[in-house]
């Protein structure tokens, strides 16, 4: 009877010590749009923006524009993008010829449109053949814990969400709590945090799905890692067969050394 026990209790162990498969899903069940966030970005301190003022006139163009639009490749754009944006500074940025701007907490339409008043004012007439692009200039971010690569990283991206930054670690590993992501947020200079299921569709929902400048993103582990099992069933098995044999070693042995 003894014997039937313990296998039932060795059975029972190799399952709990498993990564359940829901576990390592993403976003399951049907997406809710109804109770989807605004997404609409209000710019922060320190958040770097790109700004571009295109025109028929191409000094005007040349003169306002933060970025290169030269570039062998995509990434040294975006890279440019980033180092030759304009910082916020005490809640404003600073164009050539048009000064400082006020920026902070507001939205993109927003600042377009306190560009296209600065315009006015320096005798700029007519705003016709004048376009104002305004965007961050990527978003940094950092992800730890466990993924398979942690990393502090720039989203080159609108509007960039939490499973852009954990693909671009490597993907969250097999030991990774998907159930429970931690977000540290910096928001008025006021730290919020915050914990999201990825597992559910709701997730999508949330207004920290989006990654928002100096996110830090923290995959907690299972509880799996601390037995040290295994991932799968197959590792669970071979840890748990291991450890019989271990285990039926020192029995003999000290059966051995009573006789």
């Amino acid at each position: 009877m003894k014997k039937y026990a313990l296998i039932l209790l060795l059975i029972s162990f190799m399952f709990t010590a498993c990564v359940p498969y829901k576990s390592i899903i993403y976003v399951q069940g049907e997406l809710n749009d109804q109770n989807k966030v605004k997404t609409t970005y209000q710019v922060q301190e320190n958040d770097i923006l790109y700004v571009e003022i295109k025109s028929a006139d191409k000094n005007i163009q040349d003169l306002f524009s933060s970025g290169s639009q030269n570039g062998s490749n995509n990434l040294m754009s975006n890279q440019r993008l980033y180092f030759k944006g304009y910082t916020v500074k005490q809640g404003k940025i600073e164009l050539p010829l048009l000064g400082k701007i006020e920026v902070a907490n507001l939205n993109f339409d927003q600042i377009k449109q306190n560009i296209k008043t600065k315009l006015l004012e320096k005798q700029f007439k007519s705003l016709d053949d004048i376009f104002i692009t305004v965007k961050l200039a990527g978003v940094p971010y950092s992800i730890l814990g466990e993924v398979n690569n942690p990393q502090t990283g720039v989203l080159y991206k609108e509007n960039p969400n939490i499973l852009d930054a954990i693909a671009a670690s490597g993907d969250i590993s097999m030991l990774g709590n998907r159930k429970q992501v931690v977000i540290i947020r910096t928001e008025n200079h006021k730290k919020t945090k915050n914990i999201l299921d990825l597992t559910k569709s709701d997730a999508v929902n949330s207004a920290y799905y989006y990654v928002r400048p100096n996110d830090i993103i923290y995959i907690q582990p299972l509880r799996q890692k601390t037995l040290g099992t295994g991932t799968t069933l197959t590792q669970t098995i071979s840890t748990t067969i291991t450890a019989l044999s271990l285990i039926t070693s020192i029995i003999l042995i000290s059966k051995y050394a009573k006789n």
